[in-house]
């Protein structure tokens, strides 16, 4: 009888323990705001608490609400005490979604949040651009204020993928020169040391050549469609001469530096493909631009086991 009672004391300590702790979240609002948020959900009905924060801004703004059905309503507050927002959740179990608005109702934002582990707070927000460390020694801050510089109008950073310590952003640049010049700039880092990843050194060297197999068949199907667009005498006129135009549309083994150029975003690694032939501006618009996109699972295919990108979701 002791043994059963001792059982089934330990369930019910299990139980609101289970109630009591909090499960932290990773996710965004409005698509492009990557948050961080604990919180307190109970298992049935009842009450949530918790917190969350703009990884950016890194201002921890309190949450209070409740649960019913799955469904959580929650204000946040101010250091007043004032409303400054409301959610309106559904719990998905891994996951959960909904909207935030204004308590007058004039802003409304969608909120999505994948359950995560808090082990990856320590590095969550987003560090300053001066201490982010692009691989050619100068810094994202560096970078940024080059174009700026330029006669451009300013960069606008945006963040496609802010989840597991790894940050992945992207920004359109501009440039009032002779001709207009225009282009996108994306950096992957790593939040634990701020450096940039490069995406060729995370891939298994045993793996690579297979990698390689599969982005030269793609390619080389992007070069046969791309390559009816124009005219041969076109062709020719662009790359000079005939023999040079017949070539350049033989793809053999990929290149390494076709790896420099991805990003991170929506569960998959895109390889951005820009200005193949690396034409002049005055026939830029003939070069041979596109993506490709790899599921994380597929990618994680052939990383290396220690890659910083494994396991990503």
């Amino acid at each position: 009888m002791n043994k059963k009672i001792l059982f089934l004391g330990c369930v019910i300590i299990l139980g609101c323990m289970r109630i009591s702790l909090a499960q932290s979240y990773e996710g965004y609002i409005a698509g492009n705001l990557p948050v961080w948020a604990d919180l307190n959900i109970p298992a049935t009905e009842g009450s949530v608490s918790g917190a969350y924060f703009y990884k950016k801004d890194g201002g921890v703004i309190p949450l209070s609400g409740t649960v019913s059905a799955k469904k959580i309503l929650l204000n946040e507050t101010n250091k007043d005490g004032a409303c400054t927002g409301m959610f309106t959740l559904t719990d998905f179990g891994d996951s959960v979604s909904g909207t935030w608005n204004k308590p007058n109702g004039t802003k409304m934002s969608s909120v999505r949040l994948y359950k995560t582990d808090v082990s990856f707070k320590t590095y969550a927000k987003i560090p300053d651009a001066a201490k982010l460390n692009l691989s050619g020694g100068k810094t994202f801050n560096d970078e940024l204020a080059e174009y700026k510089s330029e006669g451009s109008k300013k960069p606008k950073l945006v963040y496609l993928f802010a989840e597991k310590n790894i940050l992945s952003t992207s920004f359109d640049w501009e440039y009032m020169g002779p001709y207009l010049s225009t282009g996108t700039i994306y950096h992957t880092f790593d939040l634990t040391n701020n450096k940039e990843i490069s995406f060729l050194n995370e891939i298994d060297p045993a793996r690579l050549s297979a990698l390689k197999d599969k982005l030269k068949t793609l390619l080389q199907k992007e070069l046969d469609e791309h390559r009816k667009q124009y005219k041969e005498q076109e062709w020719i006129d662009a790359f000079g001469d005939k023999e040079t135009y017949e070539n350049a549309f033989k793809l053999s083994e990929p290149g390494d530096n076709l790896f420099e150029i991805y990003y991170l975003k929506h569960g998959a690694l895109t390889v951005v493909i820009d200005n193949y032939f690396a034409f002049p501006h005055v026939i830029q618009a003939m070069d041979l631009s596109f993506e490709w996109k790899l599921s994380f699972s597929e990618m994680g295919s052939y990383l290396k086991d220690n890659s910083v990108l494994k396991n990503l979701k």
